[in-house]
């Protein structure tokens, strides 16, 4: 059997019988790991609450094959400005989910953990997050994805965009403009407001154009249903 420690955030948690977890990971040095708490429910309330869903912590497994079991784990960082805001809180737990359904179990991503814990520190030190913005976060996120799998084609996706419109493509490139030449955050959220609409179809694009290429089914309206339904 073999010990391991690394940094990890957690993706999710799942009760098995009275009083153990299951919990999936996603590891700076071993990729996605589903590894199990025994115990846990019945010890102390900051053991439990460490493994929550968002939180960076460093775990220590033992390991036989790929079968892994929680040792110790210690918070690193808790994103609780996330946590106390809505907006926030749905495209997180978006990014998380989206992340469980794309990385396969024991492949190493170090570089793409950094980016994953860089992207929520930003979403929680927002000072507001408006709608426009919220999209454009996600459009961010998808194509950080899409690079990261290989499978950002610029020309396809263009080619997309000019089958809805041609204007389409112009409005793309005025976003990706926007934040390089604009540095204060409010103003930037401010002018992308006018883009909400867009912004919104332009993640389904990503989306429906990552779930195709990774034959994966990852949907944003599971988490922001009432900006797609107007409930």
């Amino acid at each position: 059997m073999k010990i391991i420690k690394t940094n990890c955030i957690v993706l999710k948690k799942k009760e098995m019988k009275e009083a153990d977890l299951q919990v999936t990971l996603f590891s700076k040095d071993y990729g996605k790991i589903i590894a199990t708490a025994y115990g846990i429910r019945k010890s102390n309330k900051r053991n439990v609450v460490s493994l929550n869903p968002l939180n960076e912590v460093e775990v220590t497994l033992s390991q036989r094959n790929n079968y892994y079991i929680i040792k110790e784990v210690e918070i690193i960082k808790n994103f609780n400005n996330i946590i106390k805001n809505i907006d926030k809180l749905e495209i997180s737990l978006y990014i998380l989910d989206s992340i469980d359904k794309i990385y396969y179990m024991i492949n190493e991503n170090g570089n793409f953990f950094d980016k994953l814990v860089e992207i929520l520190s930003f979403i929680d030190i927002l000072p507001c997050l408006k709608k426009g913005y919220k999209y454009y976060v996600v459009l961010s996120f998808l194509r950080r994805i899409m690079i990261e799998q290989g499978i950002y084609d610029i020309e396809e996706i263009s080619l997309i965009l000019r089958k809805e419109k041609s204007e389409n493509i112009k409005k793309y490139k005025e976003i990706l403009q926007i934040s390089k030449n604009t540095s204060n955050i409010l103003e930037i959220q401010k002018k992308f407001e006018k883009y909400i609409d867009f912004l919104r179809k332009m993640v389904i694009i990503f989306e429906n154009f990552i779930n195709r290429n990774l034959q994966v089914e990852i949907k944003i309206k599971k988490f922001i249903m009432e900006e797609f339904y107007g409930n």
